[in-house]
């Protein structure tokens, strides 16, 4: 593992209060291996069975739901620094649900997960903090979900928006801000029909609520 490669796992989450040298010796130790994927390319598949949790060190991908019919849903987007694949990276869990894929060419990091969870014989302190850091990301994941199905539970499309763009504001610390998500991605990840949430933004807009601009919001 190169330099450059090394000071982009340093930035993540995972890799918190882990120096460079550290990351390298745990490289053999939880089996990591890199692999590159193109834009719309599959990383997993829904019904795959895994055995290792990813992280992103360049690019995007997104998780996606697909019914019965093709329709894609948005479930997540994961940037550089985030791991996906957590929850079902183990040999009592079930196959995945969803569709990972990647939205621009990606680098990604696999991890194995028993190596992670079993320290070796040497029992080095930063693999310790490796574990200490994947159950924090856990713990933040979880909130994350939770802060989701409150968005989602509310029952108009303005509700909703309200309730996604007051969460923002709240943790971003100013009424104005940027959104992670583009039109259709919002909607997917509100399970609202596009056009019907760009309706409503605008009346949302003319009403004194909101201003904003792409991905760009002001509350007013």
């Amino acid at each position: 593992m190169n330099e450059k490669e090394l000071n982009e796992l340093s930035k993540a989450r995972i890799f918190k209060r882990i120096s460079n040298a550290e990351i390298e010796s745990l490289m053999d130790c939880i089996q990591g291996r890199i692999r590159t994927y193109s834009r719309n390319s599959y990383v997993f598949s829904a019904g795959d069975e895994i055995r290792e949790i990813g992280i992103v060190m360049e690019g995007q991908l997104e998780v996606l739901n697909t019914d019965y019919w093709g329709n894609d849903a948005v479930i997540n987007l994961i940037g550089p620094g985030e791991i996906f694949g957590e929850a079902y990276a183990s040999d009592d869990s079930e196959p995945l649900p969803n569709d990972i894929k990647a939205l621009k060419d990606s680098k990604v990091l696999f991890m194995n997960m028993t190596r992670i969870l079993t320290t070796c014989q040497k029992s080095c302190s930063f693999h310790n903090q490796l574990i200490q850091n994947l159950y924090m990301i856990a713990t933040r994941r979880n909130r994350y979900m939770n802060r989701k199905i409150s968005h989602m539970s509310k029952r108009t499309t303005r509700e909703k928006l309200l309730a996604y763009l007051s969460d923002e504001a709240r943790m971003q610390g100013s009424r104005h801000f940027m959104i992670p998500f583009d039109r259709q991605q919002l909607a997917d990840y509100l399970s609202v029909e596009r056009s019907a949430m760009s309706a409503e933004l605008s009346r949302m807009q003319k009403d004194g609520l909101i201003s904003f601009h792409k991905n760009e919001f002001t509350l007013r």
